[in-house]
């Protein structure tokens, strides 16, 4: 919930500019909702690897839900849809079913769900591997988060999932994640993955991570195999530094940072 209009347009333009000649990426902007259709038409012919996602939904086409947002509403702009964000499951106390019921919407329609899952205390895998990848699996947990929210999702479906690895303990503090210790918890996820669903269908769904990224850890993450991509959040606002993180993404898929 960040800019007002006029912000958000040069954000959204400058960022829209420097993008296209970026080989390797595929960018994504999530700009609050009543903003989507302005910033969408101020783009007028955006670069092809440009995409737009909203950061919420109902999970109801349309109904008696004052204050809520239908991915209906912005079909054919939005291709992507965050859903259950660290802020979410915290602030407004979102539950895993609630997820669960987006995630299903948003496949419905042909969107394709960012399902957001995380940790509120660092994991300790160099000395309690095992029993830490168990209190995963809990209630409450990183795979117990996936398993949830892919309840009644077929394996066709899948290819369209996209998982957001974000430790609560490191969103928005300055206290980000090596990316040692990101890469761990992104490889247990891709296995997990892999065992309940084959590796041919697991090595569709890609993997970020999120948490305090900005264009100086951008390439220590990126060089991890199991981290596809980034999920950006206040470096996101602005705009040179935004641009510098894309720049050096393009970089490593390129070959060229190694």
């Amino acid at each position: 919930m960040n800019c007002a209009l006029p912000e958000a347009l040069v954000l959204a333009g400058r960022i829209s500019k420097s993008v296209e000649g970026i080989k390797h990426l595929e960018v994504v902007l999530c700009p609050p909702s009543v903003y989507i259709y302005s910033i969408f038409d101020y783009l007028k012919a955006k670069p092809l690897n440009l995409f737009f996602g909203i950061q919420n939904t109902m999970w109801e086409e349309e109904g008696e839900y004052t204050g809520e947002t239908s991915l209906l509403f912005v079909k054919g702009i939005c291709r992507y849809v965050i859903l259950g964000h660290s802020e979410r499951r915290h602030k407004f106390s979102e539950t895993d079913q609630e997820v669960n019921k987006k995630v299903v919407f948003a496949l419905k329609y042909n969107f394709l769900p960012i399902i957001c899952v995380g940790e509120e205390e660092r994991f300790h895998l160099e000395d309690h591997f095992k029993t830490e990848v168990e209190r995963m699996k809990r209630q409450g947990g990183i795979i117990s988060q996936i398993d949830n929210a892919l309840l009644g999702v077929s394996v066709g479906e899948l290819k369209n999932v996209v998982i957001a690895y974000e430790p609560v303990w490191a969103i928005g503090t300055g206290n980000e994640a090596t990316g040692a210790y990101a890469a761990s918890i992104c490889y247990i996820i891709k296995s997990y993955l892999a065992e309940k669903y084959g590796e041919d269908i697991a090595k569709d769904i890609k993997i970020l991570y999120g948490g305090s990224t900005n264009s100086r850890n951008t390439k220590e993450y990126m060089l991890q195999p199991s981290i596809d991509g980034l999920l950006v959040g206040g470096s996101s606002l602005k705009a040179a530094e935004f641009i510098k993180m894309c720049q050096t993404i393009s970089e490593v898929k390129s070959g060229r940072a190694i």
